[in-house]
């Protein structure tokens, strides 16, 4: 017996390539009324880069640089739209796909922005989180179809649980 989707967590680089994969996990969690993760992984840098641009502009400012990308990527996440746009827009697709406001209601949609390897950190917030699954786009590769990154093949050898690796917006 397949276990129960309750808890989904969905990767992003926050390219254009991922809308469609966040599509997919904002209606996956409709339709299992599932606790949504949206994850952001800054991926770190080479220690002896760092502690080059650290000392050529300085240790406050490179926290204040280091700050600004952080509120950066907070709002590309939450999109600047307020909770009661989120909400329209949810109810408007599932109206769209014939699903009545009870059955359309997800639990929560949670952000959360880590700093690390790629992959080490998907597969570590899927089980901080207890995630039943994984969501992550692919890219659109430059000679055709769909490209799989170094990064979702890391997830895919390393999860624990199964990983959804929805095809790029152009296809």
């Amino acid at each position: 017996m397949l276990k129960p989707i309750d808890k989904i967590l969905f990767a992003t680089d926050l390219t254009p390539g991922c809308q469609k994969a966040y599509e997919f996990a904002i209606a996956m969690a409709i339709r299992n009324k599932a606790a949504l993760y949206i994850l952001y992984v800054i991926q770190d840098m080479p220690e002896s880069v760092e502690g080059r641009l650290k000392t050529l502009i300085g240790r406050h400012q490179w926290q204040d640089l280091m700050n600004t990308r952080r509120e950066d990527i907070q709002k590309s996440l939450t999109g600047k739209r307020t909770s009661l746009n989120v909400l329209q827009d949810i109810q408007d697709f599932c109206e769209k796909i014939g699903m009545d406001g009870d059955a359309c209601a997800f639990h929560s949609r949670e952000i959360i922005i880590s700093a690390g390897d790629i992959a080490e950190m998907i597969v570590k917030n899927a089980g901080e989180h207890a995630c039943d699954i994984i969501i992550m786009g692919a890219h659109e590769g430059f000679v055709s179809g769909n490209s799989i990154g170094d990064s979702i093949k890391a997830v895919l050898k390393r999860s624990p649980v199964p990983v959804t690796v929805v095809p790029a917006a152009g296809n």
